[in-house]
């Protein structure tokens, strides 16, 4: 039976619990009522029958066909039966949406906000929340950056709540720290010595860099309607291909150092926020950078933008 025919049977049927529609029903159309929690429709042939029980709604479907090998005889056959069971949300569902004709409500889908690439600068500070530095390694801001992609990623969404969801994500990127000034980053007799020239040996365009892997795992919140969001939590880096670079009395650019035990894990705190497909973010390492009693007691953070899809 097509659905426009079932859709205008339901609405008789709503004319038949009232008896003052009662008389308003087509004459084509037989709607037999036990109580008000069973009716049953009748219409060219096909029928439908709304029970209510305790708790739930049922509605079946079927369809008169002919008995096989006897055509002079039919029997009903059933083509669907749905059940709706009843409870009080916020949506004040009725029973049409059990019936597979009536379109569904739209759901509010979660959209994570993890994949995708960014770019920002890379500071160094103190120690752990503090954004600034007494430390003779100073930092060309222009210079000192950061930028990565993500790799793989996977959320989980609060289906009571899915505004609310938690973020995975694998990305790999690069982090340059660039010196100025007449300064350089050794690595002598086990430590990394940060260094100033003389006039013997004069250091320019110094920096710092390393490769690495991160994976965040983020608590996010938004919003639907103006699909702003908020994220957070600890990251986990992997640092590698870690070397200090320098250009020596004027000369071309070359490594003085490899590994400069830089910590190779290291553990971030992550916040993001943003609107749509656009955001900022805020990373700061909760360690050092060098190992312990190996170098300079410094800190990095950075701050950029980050672009989601």
């Amino acid at each position: 039976m097509k659905a426009k025919q079932m859709i205008t049977a339901c609405a008789l049927l709503l004319t038949a619990v009232c008896p003052a529609h009662a008389q308003a029903l087509s004459p084509t159309t037989d709607i037999a009522t036990d109580t008000l929690r069973h009716a049953r429709i009748s219409t060219q042939g096909d029928s439908i029958i709304i029970r209510r029980g305790s708790g739930d709604l049922r509605i079946r479907i079927y369809e008169k066909q002919e008995k096989a090998g006897k055509p002079d005889e039919q029997k009903e056959v059933e083509l669907f039966e749905g059940v709706y069971l009843e409870k009080a949300d916020a949506d004040k569902r009725t029973f049409l949406d059990a019936l597979p004709f009536i379109p569904k409500k739209k759901k509010y889908h979660y959209d994570p906000h993890c994949s995708g690439v960014f770019i920002g600068y890379s500071r160094l500070a103190d120690d752990f929340l503090s954004f600034s530095s007494d430390s003779p390694m100073e930092l060309n801001l222009s210079k000192s950056w950061e930028f990565g992609f993500d790799l793989l990623t996977d959320y989980h969404s609060f289906k009571k709540n899915p505004h609310w969801g938690i973020n995975m994500v694998i990305s790999w990127g690069y982090r340059s720290f660039s010196f100025d000034g007449n300064h350089a980053l050794l690595k002598e007799e086990g430590n990394s010595i940060f260094t100033t020239g003389d006039e013997e040996t004069a250091y320019s365009k110094s920096r710092l860099r390393h490769f690495f892997f991160r994976i965040p795992v983020l608590l996010e919140w938004q919003q639907s309607y103006n699909k702003l969001f908020v994220n957070a939590g600890p990251e986990f880096e992997i640092r590698h291909g870690v070397k200090s670079f320098s250009h020596i009395n004027g000369g071309k650019k070359q490594t003085i150092g490899k590994g400069m035990y830089v910590r190779p894990v290291g553990v971030n705190l992550l916040a993001q926020a943003g609107y749509n497909n656009l955001g900022i973010y805020l990373r700061y390492s909760i360690n050092e950078l060098f190992q312990k009693d190996k170098g300079p007691k410094v800190s990095p953070y950075s701050f950029g933008i980050a672009w989601y899809w």
